[in-house]
């Protein structure tokens, strides 16, 4: 486990404010953030190689087959 220390007034206000309001714990209220942020950073990483895969078919380097050949092969 980590511990946290927090040295700002205002953080500090927002997160007892934040934990009173949805009656959790801080430690459950910053995973939560913390798994957020998590899950975002996975989706920004997948659009960065989907954009990669759509410019490489766009270039002619990935030979795209149809849907149902890709049904097929399940």
């Amino acid at each position: 486990m980590t511990t946290v220390n927090i040295d700002n007034q205002t953080v500090e206000q927002f997160l007892y404010q934040q934990t009173t309001q949805k009656n959790i714990s801080p430690v459950d209220y910053l995973t939560s953030l913390v798994l957020n942020e998590i899950e975002v950073l996975l989706i920004k990483q997948d659009i960065k190689t989907i954009e990669s895969e759509v410019k490489k078919a766009n270039e002619g380097k990935i030979k795209l087959k149809p849907a149902r050949l890709l049904l097929d092969e399940i």
